[in-house]
């Protein structure tokens, strides 16, 4: 097996975390508490409000499309950060389904469906989480220059990995602070790229 290979191997698992960790930990509430017919709003609140998990899922999506990123040859970048940034959106999507079904069965599959929506919102993670996966799509397709900005991609990879930092710490005090510095963040590195792909490359092309 060769170093893309074990990339790409690696970088897949890495994508089933955000959606096994969950479940696992789901398992081991409702265990604790006794099984029953339908899953125990307290399961659902217990596992879309965990930080921790939040923090898990997002590092491993953003470590996944890095290597991916990082494994493609250079002349083949681009095409390949298209299709991340589809494969994330469609994540996104699951995300939010799964997340909607399960809250929907924690309230017994009532046709009232505000506790539902309710659940949706007070689990914060369950909104947070899919609306990240879009915001970084929409990222990692900003236009940059390669061969310029090795210390720019660090800066940006950095301001985006202490997004989940922010809002795991910050958040458990102030909702909204923790929203909004990590939203603060991620501007933060999608400026920075774009300012960086208008500057010069100082390589002149070959006359």
């Amino acid at each position: 097996m060769n170093r893309k290979e074990m990339y790409e191997d690696v970088s897949s698992l890495l994508l089933l975390v955000p959606f096994f960790a969950p479940a696992i930990y789901a398992l081991y509430l409702w265990a604790v508490g006794g099984f029953s017919y339908y899953l125990p709003e307290q399961v659902f609140l217990g596992v879309t409000r965990n930080p921790d998990l939040f923090l898990l899922g997002t590092l491993a999506i953003i470590l996944s499309t890095v290597m991916e990123v990082s494994s493609e040859e250079r002349a083949r970048r681009s095409e390949r950060v298209l299709l991340l940034s589809k494969r994330l959106q469609k994540l996104a999507a699951a995300s939010l389904v799964l997340a909607i079904i399960t809250a929907w069965y924690a309230n017994g599959f009532s046709p009232d469906l505000s506790r539902t929506g309710a659940d949706l919102f007070t689990g914060r993670y369950t909104i947070v989480f899919p609306a990240l996966l879009v915001l970084f799509s929409f990222l990692i397709v900003t236009p940059i220059n390669l061969r310029s900005l090795a210390q720019a991609k660090t800066v940006a990879i950095i301001l985006l990995l202490a997004v989940p930092v922010v809002i795991n710490e910050v958040g458990k005090r102030n909702t909204l602070l923790g929203l909004g510095g990590s939203l603060i963040l991620t501007i933060l590195a999608a400026v920075m790229l774009s300012w960086q792909s208008d500057k010069p490359s100082g390589l002149s092309p070959a006359r």
